[in-house]
């Protein structure tokens, strides 16, 4: 039997299926949301100054509770097969005017982060689309792999001992001296032999094996099985970190290198957030912030003329789950400095909607007081915050500036989440006042 899929986007949120009043909301089984509840407060995600968000905020009390996202995007899926995908707020329209699907808004923005080893091709597919998070990333690694099988697995010399009834290699006095104490024909024996049982492939096989379990693609299950038939003679791993740090990724090995950090991802849970609860049999999510970050910065990257620009890429932090965030002061983005005049601006990018209904457009106050901050901190001429551009700001075409008595020191710019290149060109070339070639 098919399981249900709920999709909702971000400030949207999941109600009791059948009893609660609250409009807008998408109705769930009420043994369902107590399961997806308790999830969202076993999985906290402190910030740096101590606070604890949450994949989903829990709201109201009684029939009237509510689970409502923020923040974090990504999928979430029950042992029973029932899936939640939480997709980013804003909407946007490419450069024809055609609109773009908000599934296809995260994607673009997952392309871009360095931690996902996941490329184009594998995101610009139907697949992708339909699949949620979790199943692409699958995808993907089936795909890495099957090229692995088709190039030929790699064999390597490794160390083996044992007791035999032939000297070959060194022997291993200590372990022979007390096993053949009354067997003189035998010698314990260490010596190198040309297998596939290395650790690459061990990590590999071990991948295979915990998403054979965990997948709900009857597609996906079968291909696993299919690859997992060409490791015959490699073990499972039974000490990942120990097979991670004993892995040799010289330039025979590049095939592999993608496919051991999809590895370290689903087996380790390192660079991504994935976790499990009670009655979740996977999740994964993403601080939205962080994905519009790396947007921003891959996309600044991709338009530079490093003759003409210094650029320094600063190491933000995001919240991990369940693990504690260090104290920061102002953090930012980027620093881009002109050459020819040494014009030094600090860029930040603010997932945030901003109305002009609200006391200054909604833009936080701490963000107002970090302008100073960054200023001294980075000891640059002005501070340039990028938000998503929305229906309402498009209209309302006026400059945010924040001035003192030498001018302008910070300002408000807004990028076409569907057009990031042409946005960011005209914003760099409204800066620094030199044409920007897309």
């Amino acid at each position: 039997m098919k399981k249900e899929r709920y999709r909702i986007s971000e400030s949207e949120f999941f109600t009791i299926e059948g009893s609660s009043q609250r409009e807008g909301g998408l109705p769930i089984p009420e043994p369902v949301f107590d399961m997806l509840a308790e999830f969202s407060r076993e999985k906290k995600m402190p910030d740096p100054k101590g606070i604890n968000s949450y994949i989903l905020y829990p709201e109201g009390e009684g029939k009237e509770r509510i689970l409502r996202a923020g923040g974090y995007v990504g999928t979430i899926v029950l042992k029973d097969g029932t899936q939640f995908e939480i997709l980013p707020k804003f909407k946007a329209k490419d450069k024809n005017g055609k609109e773009i699907s908000q599934k296809r808004i995260f994607l673009n923005m997952l392309s871009s982060m360095k931690s996902v080893p996941i490329d184009e091709h594998n995101l610009n597919t139907r697949a992708a689309e339909n699949l949620n998070i979790f199943e692409t990333f699958i995808l993907s690694f089936i795909n890495e792999v099957q090229g692995i099988v088709l190039n030929g697995i790699k064999q390597a010399y490794t160390p083996y001992e044992n007791n035999e009834n032939f000297l070959k290699g060194k022997v291993i006095y200590a372990k022979h001296a007390t096993k053949n104490f009354a067997h003189k024909d035998k010698f314990y024996v260490m010596y190198d032999v040309f297998t596939i049982n290395r650790p690459e492939n061990r990590l590999i096989k071990s991948t295979l094996k915990y998403l054979h379990d965990v997948t709900s693609s009857a597609r996906s299950r079968n291909r696993i099985d299919n690859l997992v038939a060409n490791f015959d003679g490699v073990d499972y791993s039974t000490n990942y970190a120990q097979d991670f740090s004993a892995c040799i990724l010289d330039r025979s090995m590049t095939g592999y290198i993608n496919a051991l950090k999809w590895a370290e991802i689903f087996l380790l849970g390192k660079h991504i957030t994935v976790t499990k609860g009670r009655d979740v049999s996977y999740a994964v999510v993403f601080p939205t912030r962080q994905l519009f970050d790396s947007y921003t910065v891959y996309k600044l990257g991709r338009m530079l003329d490093n003759q003409r620009f210094k650029a320094e890429i600063q190491k933000k932090s995001y919240p991990m789950l369940n693990q504690a965030m260090h104290r920061a002061s102002a953090q930012a983005l980027a620093v881009m400095t002109l050459r020819e005049t040494g014009m030094r601006v600090v860029f930040d990018a603010k997932w945030q909607e901003l109305s002009g209904a609200d006391e200054n457009f909604g833009i936080r106050d701490s963000d107002i007081m970090d302008i100073y901050d960054l200023l001294n901190l980075y000891h640059s001429d002005s501070v340039c915050y990028i938000y998503p551009l929305t229906r309402e700001m498009a209209e309302d075409a006026r400059e945010i500036a924040f001035k003192n008595e030498d001018g302008v020191i910070g300002r408000v710019v807004f990028v076409d989440i569907g057009d990031m290149e042409g946005s960011l060109s005209r914003i760099l070339e409204h800066i620094f006042g030199q044409k920007i070639k897309i």
